[in-house]
Parts: C-alpha cells; structure tokens; sequence
C-alpha cells in the first residue's frame, strides 16, 4: 500500500472518530501548522531577535545563539532577549506585535493570514467535531480562523486565564497557548531552559486535557519540550487512537513518543491533513441526513406494492412519513439560527435528505396511476415555497432545494412513462411569488439552478445529483433517461411559452409572417430543384421574409425561461430550418404528423398541434442561440477545432461532459 493511501485511509478514519465522537479529540499544534502564513515561528523569531541584539552591539554572527552565549555568559532566553531590545513592557509588545501583525505591505502581499489548515480546523469547531486546541504558536492565526466562522473561543495564554476558567467539557471552543502569547512577552516560552518546566496551574490543564481527550498532533517535532514529551508519555490515554500529522519523515523523538502511544502517522502537510479531515466530517454530516432506509429498498418496495392489485396502503404512509420527515429539516429554517453554517453544506444536507424521497415520487411517477399520483402532486408547490421569515434570501429559499428535485425527478420520469397528463398537472401547479402575492407555474419558475444559487456549476448541479439515482431507480438505461430527461426540459419550457399571456398574439404575427415567408420559400425550391438559380429579387425576397418570420419566432422565444436546461445542443444552420437539437427535431415532426390526435395535445399538455409546434420552434431557436455562444466560447486561443455540440447546463461538449 504506497504512503498517499495509508495516509488517506488513517483520515479518513480520523474523520470518522471525529464525527462519531464530537469534542472528545483535542488538537496540538506546532510550528509547521503555521509555517506558511508569513509569520515566524517560535524558534526563527527567537533567532531573528537575537540577531538584533548583536546588530545594537555592532556585531554579526552567523550562529546567533553562540554569540550571545559567548558575549553574556549565559544562553538567551525570551525574557533576557527582549529586556535588552525593549526595557518597557510596551516597548516589548509593540517590538513583537511586528512580527504578528499585519502592515501594509503585508495586507498587500496577502501575508500573515489563516492557513488553509487554520480555515479547515475552523469548519471542524464550528461543526462541533473540535472543542479543544492546544497551540505552541504565539500567533492568533487560529483564533481569527475560528471567529471568521462566527464562533468566539475561549483563550488561555498565561496561568492567570486558567484561574476561574469554566470546564472545558462546558466551552465550546478553548484555545490554549502552550508556550505564551504575543501580547504577552513574558508568557513566551521556547528555549530549553524556559521549557524546562510549566507553572502548576498550566501543567495540572495540560494533565486534564490529556487524560480526558484524544490527541491529533500536527506539525510539533517534540524535539525541544521535554515536559510535554512527559506529560503525553505518562498521562494520555491510549483508549482514543492518537493521530500524528508530519510533512516529512517523524523525528526520533515524535516517532518514539507516537509507538509509545499506539499512535497512527499521516504523512502530509497540515493544509491537506485538515482539509480532509474536514471534508470528511462535513460528509459524513450530510450522509447522515438521509433516513437509513436505503433508495434501492425503498424502490423494490414501492415497485412491489405498486404492481399489486389494491392500493398500496403502506406506501402510501410510508411516502407521506418521508415527505413529512423532509417538511421538518432544520436546514430549511437556518434563516433563524445564529450561525447556521456555510451555504454550500446546508445545500449538500437538503439533498442528501431529498434523495429517498425523490425516488419514492420517481416510482410512484412512472408506475403509478392517477390515485396514488394525488398522494404527492400537492406537495411539490409547497416545496417549491420557501419559508416565511426574515432573513437571506437564499436561507429561506432552502426548502427550493428539495422542491425542484422533487420536481424534476417527477416531470423526467412522468416523460419516460409517457404519462403526458401527469406532466401537464406538474407543469400547470403553481406556487405563491413571495414578494408580489402572485401565483405562478413551477414549469416557468423551477429550473435546473433555481436549487442552488451561489454554487459552484450550480446550472449542471442538479443532473449530477438527480441522474444516478433515477438510473438507479427506473432501470431504463443510461440513453434513455437523458433523452427523457432532454425532452423534460424542452416540453417544460415550450409549455410555459404557450401559456405565456403574449403567447395568442406574437404567434398571430408569426402566422402572418409565415404565410408570406412559406410560398416564397416553395418557389424559390422549385426553381433551385431545376438546376436554375432564382433571380436576385426572388433572393432577396425569400431572404427578408425569412428574417421577419425569425424576428417574430424570436419574440415567441423571449417568453421562454431558458436559464441552463440539460439539453444537448447545435448552432443553428441559418441555410435551412434544421433544429439544433436532434430530439427536438423529433418533437417537431411528432407534433406535426400527429395534429391535435397526438399524445402531446390529446393528454392536454397543449392546446392545439399548431400551439405546441410554435412554442418548440422559438424555444428552439432561443437555444440555438446560446448553443452558438457556448460552442463559440470553445474556440481555443490561437485558433482549432469547435465542437459540433454542447451540453447547456454545463457549457462543456460531449466527450468533455463524460
């Protein structure tokens, strides 16, 4: 097994304790935690400072340490150090604060910041997952980090913090500066003599937090703090799995003290060491919000029930304990809470919490029958609300998340069925438009990003989350589901034109255009079929009407709520009236051959073949049109080939989309 697996696996497994036993491991920093931030750490500070006494003695030494010994008598220490630099105990913050804090150039530079490890070991406290930080840095990089995600901790810096202190059990985030704090020079500590021991009060917190917690360490060689190496070697419990983060190969000391303690090493920086132990915490969050009875069980249920010749009973109160356990999720409430998190992970909870639910109306959608379809189709404009209150908008659009799922899981479905009469009720039910009282149609309101605004590829978002588990759920095939899926999009938005209150008369135009535009075209056909070619006015004809009828087919068009549909699409070849999509070519011709017989218009999602015919030619030409631009955007610099077609939800072709 190579290093990079061990080290993945020993994460992953630090995840899973941490998840499973919130707040029971504690974190020990070092100097490596830190190293990257701009800021010197403890033992090149101390350097660098006595590097400066010399410079006051009118001296250089490339061993600053041996110089001071030489030229004192006795080794340096924070406290002689800074007495010589700095005889004031201001004179000493405001020598020190130079190196903590931040100056003009180095906001400029983007230098002494949170470290990607101090932002990932934040989301781990405000996740609960870490309430005690030991620190041996001087710095208050973690502190920051953790106030950025609006928790204030608890600092101990000095045996005066501790007196008093609550229990630790009790906080929900204590920070205890080890060896000292900045703002507080004489509560540094960092030679071997000033390590030589810890004040009583700091060595019996120390004791306590060992005993009482697990340890993850990261960055900390344990080379020159003899009484922590003691203290961890006598008193921590070997009931929690200590974990030992390093960059490189552990020292002689951490490798002797970590065997000791049956402890488990991850080779790995700390930015990528936490980063993953808190992408693991957060998904192992977000699995935890489905309900343990799995999608592939609830489907062969429902499935079974369904196929029985009485109403199936129990999945029916099955479906309705599950809509009712979604209706209850905290998520869609967060508007109201403190600090309800990062978006993004409210997101990813409300989905994962969406799935069962989302193949139970799938099942339901495709072998279901009119009476069990009235068990859900009311729940999907509730869903499609969001909350009432104050507060963020996208907060309280979080119930949105879960109703466009639902949404377009029964809309995609209720078309592989071809079930066009369940697809005319989902498109036509309607929802309440919080701001001005109106009542508008989920079919021109839900679309692919409406669930997940401010993500990153929020438009492809939802066919990556929805199209796995409806495989998985209808057993109809790869193909098959995106074709069904494709054509959910585009008979969607080619409904929502044709119950446009503009619809009647902007295609009253296109008719009247049309009928000019089609005899030309007819002649001028007939003529080019002889092998002759039409005479210039004829041309020019044929050319100008052909532009008005476009100008009123793009009016119809407008209507659309195009937005970012899975469909896959062409430019449009401006010589002919081919469609740029293969599948809405098909629904053109259907809808044509079947006149107002067909399924489309006969189940009443249309009102007439001509209705429906119009409606999918402008939608068609709208997504010509932003086909066109995405392939466009394609072009590499220089120069090359462009792709024939291009998925709209995420801008990428085909082959690049797999």
């Amino acid at each position: 097994m190579s290093s990079s697996t061990q080290a993945d696996d020993a994460l992953l497994s630090a995840s899973f304790s941490l998840y499973s036993n919130p707040g029971a491991y504690a974190l020990l920093l070092g100097a490596g935690v830190s190293a990257s931030s701009g800021i010197l750490t403890a033992w090149p500070l101390f350097m660098d400072l006595v590097g400066q006494v010399a410079t006051l003695e009118g001296e250089e030494s490339e061993d600053p340490e041996t110089w001071y010994l030489d030229k004192f008598g006795v080794a340096p220490t924070y406290e002689g150090v800074l007495e010589k630099l700095g005889p004031t105990q201001h004179e000493r913050q405001r020598l020190l604060r130079g190196y903590f804090e931040r100056s003009a150039e180095d906001v400029e530079a983007e230098r002494k910041l949170p470290t990607p490890a101090h932002r990932a070991i934040a989301r781990l406290v405000r996740a609960g997952a870490v309430r005690v930080i030991v620190t041996l840095n001087f710095d208050h990089l973690i502190e920051q980090a953790i106030r950025d995600e609006g928790l204030e901790p608890t600092i101990v810096a000095s045996p005066a913090d501790i007196m008093g202190m609550a229990p630790l059990h009790t906080l929900d985030c204590c920070v205890v500066h080890l060896h000292g704090d900045y703002l507080d020079p004489t509560s540094m500590r960092n030679t071997v003599e000033e390590l030589g021991e810890y004040d009583p009060a700091t060595q019996h917190l120390l004791e306590r937090i060992l005993q009482d917690y697990g340890l993850i360490v990261a960055g900390w060689s344990a080379v020159y703090d003899p009484v922590l190496r003691k203290a961890i070697a006598e008193h921590y419990s070997t009931r929690f799995t200590m974990t030992w983060i390093e960059r490189s190969g552990a020292r002689e000391e951490a490798a002797k003290l970590r065997t000791l303690k049956k402890g488990v090493a991850v080779t790995a920086d700390a930015d990528t060491a936490f980063g993953h132990l808190a992408d693991g915490v957060a998904a192992l969050t977000a699995r935890q919000a489905r309900h343990p009875l799995s999608v592939p069980v609830a489907v062969e249920t429902a499935k079974r029930e369904l196929a029985g010749r009485p109403v199936a009973i129990g999945l029916h109160d099955r479906l309705r304990q599950e809509l009712d356990r979604l209706h209850d999720r905290p998520e869609f409430y967060a508007y109201d809470q403190k600090d309800p998190g990062p978006y993004e992970e409210l997101v990813e909870r409300v989905e994962e919490a969406t799935l069962l639910p989302v193949a139970l109306l799938a099942t339901l959608a495709y072998w279901g029958r009119p009476e069990t379809d009235r068990w859900w189709l009311s729940e999907l404009p509730r869903f499609a609300t969001g909350v009432d209150g104050s507060g963020t908008v996208r907060l309280l659009n979080l119930r949105v998340v879960s109703g466009s799922m639902l949404f377009y899981a029964a809309g995609i479905t209720a078309v592989a069925a071809q079930r066009y009469d369940l697809l005319g009720q989902l498109f036509a039910a309607r929802r309440p438009n919080r701001f001005n009282g109106k009542f508008e149609t989920l079919a021109a309101t839900l679309d692919a990003s409406a669930s997940s605004e401010n993500l990153p590829d929020n438009t492809s978002r939802l066919h990556r989350k929805l199209a796995p588990l409806l495989e998985e759920a209808l057993q109809i095939g790869r193909e098959p589901l995106d074709d069904a899926w494709q054509a959910f999009e585009l008979l969607r938005l080619s409904w929502a034109v044709s119950r446009h209150e503009s619809f009647d008369r902007l295609k009253a135009d296109f008719a009247g255009a049309e009928e000019i535009y089609q005899p030309l075209q007819r002649e001028c056909r007939l003529i080019e079929q002889s092998g002759r070619t039409p005479d210039q006015e004829k041309q020019q004809g044929r050319y100008q009407a052909w532009q008005e009828r476009d100008r009123a087919l793009g009016q119809i068009g407008r209507l659309a709520p195009i937005g970012s549909p899975h469909v896959l699409a062409s430019e449009r070849d401006e010589r002919s009236d081919w469609a740029p999509s293969r599948l809405i070519q098909k629904l053109i011709e259907d809808v044509r051959s079947g006149g107002d017989d067909g399924a489309l218009i006969s189940e009443g999602l249309f009102k007439s073949s001509g209705d429906a015919s119009v409606a999918i030619m402008a939608v068609s030409l709208q997504i010509s049109a932003i086909a066109r631009e995405l392939i466009w955007k394609q072009l590499p610099p220089g120069g090359g080939f462009l792709p024939s077609a291009i998925w709209l939800d995420s801008g990428l072709p085909p082959a690049a989309a797999c």
